[in-house]
């Protein structure tokens, strides 16, 4: 059994891909921008940084990034993600991993606000034990109440480590769900168990990476909780 549990968030507890991929668009409209290979290119859930990177790689600059950054929070924050819905029966294996003592916590390259008023609007706050992104200890007073150094926003690898340290979590205790090659890089850089799932946004090449893929919520429980292989 795996005593503390983190989940990815967008392609793992739920579909965000339609509203976070309006809020994209809108953002480039407002900045003038122009990418005419934006649905073929662009991935829900890596950082904005690094996926305005991959849209823009000859004008990149950390400017035009946080440009995005910032009229992406405009669209988004505050639209309720009327597209966006949870994966069925993934919460419902979350709350089994949690009445069976894991310790459950979100751990996302989503914006902080962005990622605590999705836990708020679908009620996760009620199920996991807390919800961390790469940019809250950017803000004094967020680091200040988890005990840790103020800083730059975090890559998820250097995320997780901060949040298995505040836990207390051992890497053999301790596995990451995802759906992405960042979040299996991410726990393999921990030497924490990856656990990827089938009905995100990765593609097979990436859910190689992972140490188990699962097709449904069930099969990642049993895997968490008893160390049962799913079937190919």
């Amino acid at each position: 059994m795996r005593k503390f549990v983190f989940f990815d968030l967008d392609g793992t507890l739920a579909d965000t891909d339609p509203d976070i991929r309006r809020a994209w668009k809108a953002a480039l409209r407002d900045l003038g921008l122009e990418c005419p290979d934006f649905d073929r290119k662009f991935v829900a859930g890596p950082p904005i940084d690094e996926m305005a990177r991959a849209l823009f790689p000859e004008k990149f600059t950390q400017e035009l990034a946080d440009g995005i950054r910032r009229q992406f929070a405009e669209h988004y924050d505050g639209d309720g993600f009327p597209e966006t819905h949870e994966y069925p029966g993934v919460l419902d294996e979350v709350r089994r991993l949690k009445e069976s003592g894991c310790t459950v916590a979100i751990v996302t390259n989503k914006r902080y606000a962005g990622a605590t008023a999705m836990a708020r609007h679908f009620g996760w706050r009620r199920v996991f034990d807390d919800v961390y992104s790469g940019d809250m200890f950017v803000d004094p007073l967020v680091a200040a109440h988890y005990g840790v150094e103020p800083g730059r926003k975090m890559r998820k690898p250097e995320m997780l480590s901060v949040v298995m340290r505040l836990y207390g979590a051992r890497p053999c205790e301790s596995a990451l769900v995802g759906d992405t090659a960042n979040d299996f890089e991410a726990a393999a850089e921990n030497g924490v168990l990856s656990v990827g799932v089938e009905w995100g946004y990765g593609t097979r090449e990436e859910l190689a990476q992972a140490d188990v893929v699962c097709r449904a919520p069930v099969d990642m429980a049993e895997c968490l909780l008893h160390g049962t292989t799913p079937k190919a």
